[in-house]
């Protein structure tokens, strides 16, 4: 088995972040040129699902089982249980993803291993490959996310309402519930609904998802709003206006009988909550009373 000095050489090396000693001392390892030859072959293949407990418990079985003599070697029997777990090490290790989580009134800012830029915002999930990421751009989202594209192989994110192949490089996503929308700043994206809808997007055209339709509008400013700090709608359902406003400060509304479907146009911004509220609540007729955390709503 690895020490931990050894399993973190071997992580850096499946992620070409080895300087030359280090390298070098992985190379005086027996295992090293095995280790080699299955990373060398993972690199064909896409990752299948895998669980490694199991896989160790399969193979602790089988050693097991093949205990048929008198004589045991435990020595070989050591040898084997440790490169199959090495083994198992190795795919774990390929197999591994990374995840960063923008909470309620946080955005954060991530730099891809290829250089792309990713800015989350509050409440959004991003989740992707950590070894072979040249080999494999793939990105899923929940939330809303900002994404400036290095050049280079395919780069597509997932949602779960679509997928959004990367065509160029500076695009925003939007994947709130049953809300999905895509605007796309620079370059050139193609948008693929789950409901097997289809549309590439050149810089200054967006679409979004109403009634299982893909609505087609035009953007003239040069990135999303949120990214200045505020929220922006236009004929929306109160609910994702509200919603947004819960995320932005962290914030619940006890939400009554008010109507949430009402079509919402306007938007507030991100530095004080007081006028936030005003700026959504009274132009929709909404009386609103603030206990800490708490606001509750009622009809004017």
């Amino acid at each position: 088995m690895f020490s931990d000095k050894e399993n973190t050489y071997l992580a850096k090396w499946l992620n070409n972040d080895l300087n030359a000693e280090e390298l070098k001392e992985l190379k005086k390892l027996p295992e090293y040129g095995d280790y080699k030859k299955i990373v060398e072959s993972l690199e064909y293949f896409k990752p299948p699902s895998f669980d490694t407990q199991e896989s160790l418990t399969t193979t602790l079985n089988k050693v097991n089982a093949s205990k048929k003599t008198k004589v045991i070697n435990l020595k070989s029997i050591m040898i084997s249980v440790s490169a199959a777990a090495s083994i198992l090490l190795i795919i774990g290790l390929f197999f591994n993803q990374v995840t960063y989580y923008a909470s309620s009134g946080q955005q954060l800012s991530i730099v891809l291993p290829d250089g792309s830029f990713v800015d989350l915002n509050a409440g959004s999930e991003l989740t992707h490959q950590r070894f072979f990421w040249s080999q494999n751009r793939e990105i899923t989202l929940q939330g809303e996310g900002y994404f400036k594209v290095t050049s280079g192989t395919n780069f597509t994110v997932t949602t779960s309402l679509g997928k959004i192949e990367v065509l160029g490089t500076q695009f925003n996503i939007k994947e709130r519930e049953k809300l999905f929308e895509v605007n796309c700043y620079e370059g050139r994206v193609k948008v693929s609904t789950n409901n097997n809808l289809q549309k590439i997007l050149e810089k200054g055209e967006g679409v979004s998802l109403k009634d299982k339709k893909l609505i087609e509008h035009t953007i003239t400013h040069t990135e999303p709003a949120w990214k200045k700090g505020e929220s922006v709608f236009n004929s929306t359902p109160l609910q994702f206006a509200l919603d947004e406003i819960e995320r932005q400060y962290n914030i619940t509304f006890k939400r009554g009988v008010i109507d949430q479907n009402k079509l919402f146009t306007g938007g507030f911004n991100y530095n004080d909550l007081n006028i936030a509220l005003e700026s959504v609540l009274i132009p929709m007729g909404i009386d609103y009373i603030v206990n800490g955390t708490i606001i509750s709503l009622s009809n004017q």
